[in-house]
């Protein structure tokens, strides 16, 4: 047999996966950011170390905690969704737990149901889900750039 087969970490407790959860939640804007360009990524590499502090797990066990942690909620929303758009009958399904729903919050981006206006088969009703409130503020409006755009147009 191999013996450098890597050995078995312990799983993550309760307690463990809410600090981690609200370690991320306070770096969201670094960790969660889907810029790609070399000064961001050297940002998350520092911010995933920040997470890590005090922790006895390794860079690589604490990303993927954080990705299976994203998929479980992904996937429990989504169940809970196609539950409400059945037509009847059965148990009511399980709502969503502050868990999922707080890390909906923390990266909503990966939580996006797509809709098609073209087959009325893949048009579905939008289910409300009411995540815990993200303060953020959006840079800009689209009212300056319309407004630069038909003066712009008018000059030519």
């Amino acid at each position: 047999m191999d013996n450098r087969k890597k050995k078995r970490s312990e799983n993550w407790s309760i307690e463990e996966k809410d600090v981690l959860r609200e370690l991320i939640a306070q770096s969201r804007h670094i960790i969660e950011n889907k810029n790609t360009k070399a000064s961001s990524n050297k940002k998350k590499t520092e911010e995933w170390i920040n997470v890590l502090m005090g922790k006895n797990r390794s860079d690589g066990d604490v990303k993927l905690a954080w990705k299976r942690m994203k998929l479980a909620a992904k996937a429990n929303l989504s169940t809970h969704r196609n539950h409400q758009m059945q037509t009847g009958g059965g148990e009511k399904p399980k709502s969503p737990s502050q868990e999922d729903l707080a890390i909906m919050a923390i990266a909503p981006h990966d939580f996006i149901v797509e809709f098609n206006n073209y087959d009325s088969d893949a048009n579905k009703t939008a289910v409300q889900l009411q995540p815990l409130e993200v303060k953020e503020v959006i840079a800009g409006s689209s009212s300056a750039f319309t407004h630069h755009h038909q003066t712009r147009g008018a000059e030519v």
